[in-house]
């Protein structure tokens, strides 16, 4: 198969719009729209739905956009390797770590492990909200992921390594009437004013969750998805907020903040590990993720060492079923 045409095919949906593409690839329109018509021809199935919006990927075209970036990546990674360092592993990896969670901690040991082991490796890490990061897995745009949820997907493989619980964090000026305990109930935290991530994050809907379970409404006065300008706002006691404790353990000054558990089972999160279930990972990225395991073993535990023993396979498309998360 000619590979300009998957790669015409990729960039159709990517930005969702045939003529776009044609200007983009610098080729005229009638001949771009005519390679998707061939690829269709191919597959013998429609790719592409088209509207005034712009076109979208059927389900069929879902399935050969996640192979079509699988293969490009390949294609990559082969010219990397032969042109620029054939005795040396090299190739970009693409990593997502859910934003505000302690997978965020994961980040530096990582590119200094990768940087010293593997220093033909340029990593790419996403750790922003607003990035869907388990759309992207799907897409194939990226390699792996260590985000919240366990909900079960076709096409992504989730690994649990740990449930994460989630405390109140806010200024001692606002809770030193309150008596000292190492927790807070649900309807304490409904009495702060709080400062959370956007509805759309995990965190912010666990919150809502596990007040409307008690029949309360968390008040929500600021939406802030940077930890630094989050940090910022809660000493100007603006408001208290819901983090890991992983992360509430590195905010500045730790002396003036009160860090409480919130007492509600559901007040916590499944993190996993996440693969595609259909694409296997390149060298470069299989290289990547063993460190990355040593690195989640080394900083959560060993039962999550023993969790992936002998389940580190370089074709991922050999895992068991899938589970599904996001930020």
């Amino acid at each position: 198969m000619d590979t300009r045409r998957l790669e015409a095919f990729v960039k159709v949906v990517d930005l969702g719009s045939v003529s776009r593409a044609a200007k983009l690839l610098n080729i005229a329109q009638p001949a771009l729209s005519q390679q998707i018509a061939s690829l269709e021809l191919d597959f013998k199935r429609k790719l592409l739905d088209r509207s005034a919006r712009g076109v979208r990927p059927t389900e069929a075209g879902q399935i050969l956009y996640r192979y079509a970036k699988s293969i490009q990546r390949q294609i990559e990674e082969a010219r990397r390797t032969i042109l620029d360092n054939p005795s040396e592993l090299t190739g970009n990896v693409t990593i997502g770590l859910a934003p505000l969670s302690s997978a965020t901690l994961l980040a530096t040991p990582l590119v200094m492990q990768v940087r010293e082991r593997f220093p033909g490796i340029v990593l790419h890490i996403y750790d922003s909200f607003g990035i869907v990061l388990s759309e992207m897995m799907l897409k194939g745009s990226m390699d792996m992921a260590v985000l919240y949820g366990d909900r079960p997907v076709t096409g992504l493989d989730y690994k649990p390594l740990m449930r994460e619980p989630f405390f109140l964090v806010a200024p001692r000026s606002m809770v030193s009437e309150q008596p000292q305990s190492e927790s807070v109930s649900v309807a304490g935290v409904a009495q702060f004013d709080l400062i959370l991530p956007y509805r759309e994050s995990f965190l912010r809907q666990t919150v809502e969750r596990v007040c409307a379970e008690v029949g309360l409404r968390p008040r929500i006065v600021a939406e802030i998805h940077s930890q630094s300008t989050l940090s910022s706002a809660i000493a100007a006691g603006i408001g208290a907020t819901v983090l890991p404790l992983s992360i509430a353990n590195v905010l500045p000054n730790q002396d003036e903040l009160c860090v409480r558990r919130i007492d509600a089972p559901a007040a916590s999160l499944q993190m996993s590990l996440c693969i595609s279930d259909n694409a296997a990972l390149s060298d470069a990225a299989f290289a990547v993720y063993k460190i990355l395991l040593e690195i989640i073993a080394k900083t959560w535990g060993s039962s999550v060492a023993l969790l992936h023993s002998g389940d580190v396979a370089p074709d991922a498309a050999s895992a068991p079923p899938s589970d599904e998360s996001d930020l």
